[in-house]
């Protein structure tokens, strides 16, 4: 199919609107977007996710053995009645389990903060019932659990890996702090970090507001672990982000720009630049000198690879003057002749850079750059479509997963006998997965359990098995050549249909959807070819309702009916 220029959109009010006045909805999305856009789990100061100095050697904390090394080495240990002695892994229902880990014989008693010889307190950090930031951005892509089921979530996970994981004779205790104030206050992140640390005296927090790095800081100047907190510039030993960084995202996009799309004619724009040889510009959010830096950076990273930018534009968090920046950056793409947008841009203001294409009759290809939420169907269909049927591009984000087959859902289901209170994808992705990694870090992290230890077990931790449904994540130096410290690694390939009908991020029926391309197959960041495969329906997925076969899992009788 090839994309076309020809359509007219339908006009259409804001999905927004609903939530409020619109200039109130502009400023807190485009803040806390900007947010997302340009601290993404830190820089790390270079293109490979580095983000520290140290180069001590990391070594598997003492008294881990795994079933393989047993196995390898003929030790006599025990292993727990949760082990599956056939494979050797967790008896769980679930494809990223992880292996079985022998029983250790003493485990220390108090060895950190927040650790007995019992138990290991745990916080969730979860945003107060009542922040606006939570109804106008995280309802737009399915959000809208209550705090009493997010609640129920958490503990719900962690019931089953207290269960079934290895955490040598202790037991998580999980508690909550819910925020004092709004997502976007960074008095009430300081405030609600010391509580956690100590007030409840947590071991590690799970979580934490995306408005900066005021709740990171407080946390790890109190030797906290912190899994899946907002990305700050020297997180050792402690600090553990699920994205990747925006030096690993740029990495990325320099990839997929020189293998698929250098040297190439504009085959997917529209009228005035289809079957122009390309010429490319960037369009991105810039908030700071270091986004200027970074953008200098990419803009290097491409020159590596023989691209040139022949225009890079970088505009300010200004929704007041979002139809200025929009002509502006228009005009100037245009006077240079690009064919070809690469775009790290928010979702709020892109809308009107969309609009202004179209007005002036320009109709180049967009791609999608990794910046998070312009890569989600509830957002993308607030675009313009006359533009975003010529939109493609790369994205960290997996696409949905039918409910009755998403691994955390019919895990929780397995366990409890009823599918957990938040079950859509997106959300679940924001819950789950800081459960999960910080089980398998107890694991690694060995019977004596320190901050230390715990960095030490995610270094040696083997990358999480490559799939559709989820991210693969790893840490440590396993598939960067700086110490990493932000999780995901691998991304995938998506393209804008405007004819295809689905629900959205959010549940709701609409026409537009992302696909994407080859069963939604992830990449590393070497692994980008120069296959073509976007606009092209057959093999593309807008929505994953089977899973793969090497993602089924394996089937074991259910706690829940007496298994």
């Amino acid at each position: 199919m090839q994309p076309r220029h020809d359509r007219t959109p339908e006009p259409s009010s804001s999905p927004l609107r609903r939530w409020g006045p619109i200039a109130a909805v502009m400023a807190i999305l485009v803040i806390v977007t900007g947010v997302a856009l340009t601290r993404g789990g830190g820089d790390g100061g270079g293109e490979n996710g580095g983000t520290t100095a140290s180069t001590r050697p990391i070594k598997l904390p003492a008294g881990v053995v795994t079933w393989s090394m047993a196995q390898d080495q003929d030790l006599d240990v025990t292993f727990p009645k949760t082990c599956d002695t056939e494979s050797g892994m967790v008896a769980i229902p679930f494809i990223f389990r992880s292996e079985c880990f022998a029983n250790a014989g003493d485990n220390g008693g108090a060895t950190a903060n927040g650790v007995t010889g019992d138990t290991i307190k745990v916080v969730a950090w979860i945003p107060a019932e009542d922040d606006p930031v939570r109804g106008l951005v995280l309802k737009r892509i399915g959000f809208d659990a209550t705090n009493a089921e997010l609640r129920e979530t958490y503990q719900g996970f962690v019931d089953i890996f207290n269960r079934y994981y290895q955490t040598y004779g202790r037991k998580v205790s999980l508690d909550f702090v819910e925020a004092s104030g709004s997502i976007l206050d960074p008095t009430a992140a300081r405030s609600d970090a010391i509580r956690a640390a100590e007030d409840l005296g947590a071991f590690a927090v799970l979580g934490g507001p995306i408005i900066g790095t005021a709740w990171t800081e407080e946390l790890k100047a109190r030797d906290v672990v912190c899994i899946a907190c907002p990305g700050i510039s020297d997180p050792e030993p402690t600090v553990f982000s699920l994205p990747p960084t925006s030096g690993q995202v740029r990495a990325h996009l320099a990839e997929y720009v020189s293998q698929k799309l250098a040297k190439g004619d504009a085959e997917f724009a529209g009228e005035g630049s289809k079957g122009k040889p390309r010429v490319f510009g960037h369009l991105a959010l810039g908030m700071s000198e270091g986004d200027e830096a970074g953008a200098g950076r990419f803009k290097d990273l491409l020159a590596d690879e023989g691209v040139e930018l022949a225009e890079q534009i970088l505009y300010p968090l200004d929704p007041g003057r979002a139809a200025e920046l929009a002509t502006n950056a228009i005009t100037k793409m245009q006077s240079a002749g690009v064919t070809t947008v690469l775009v790290q841009a928010d979702p709020i203001l892109l809308p009107a850079f969309t609009k202004e294409a179209t007005k002036q009759e320009w109709y180049p290809e967009w791609v999608l750059g990794g910046a998070p939420f312009s890569d989600t169907t509830a957002f993308a269909r607030t675009f313009d479509q006359a533009q975003w049927e010529h939109a493609f591009g790369i994205s960290y984000f997996p696409p949905q997963t039918e409910t009755d087959i998403n691994p955390p859902v019919t895990l929780y289901e397995w366990f409890h006998g009823e599918r957990p209170p938040v079950e859509a994808t997106l959300p679940l992705l924001l819950v789950y997965p800081q459960v999960t990694l910080f089980f398998t870090g107890l694991e690694y992290a060995g019977p004596k359990l320190t901050p230390e230890t715990f960095r030490n077990g995610l270094f040696v931790m083997p990358p999480t098995p490559r799939a559709t449904t989820q991210p693969s994540v790893s840490y440590g130096e396993q598939r960067w050549p700086d110490p990493d410290y932000a999780g995901i690694d691998d991304l995938v390939e998506l393209w804008w249909d405007p004819d295809a009908k689905g629900v959205d991020e959010a549940g709701e029926e609409g026409t537009g959807m992302y696909r994407y391309s080859n069963g939604a197959k992830r990449y590393l960041v070497d692994e980008w070819d120069g296959e073509k495969t976007v606009f092209e329906p057959k093999g593309s997925i807008t929505i994953i309702d089977k899973l793969p076969k090497d993602e089924t899992p394996a089937d074991y009788p259910s706690p829940a009916k007496g298994g």
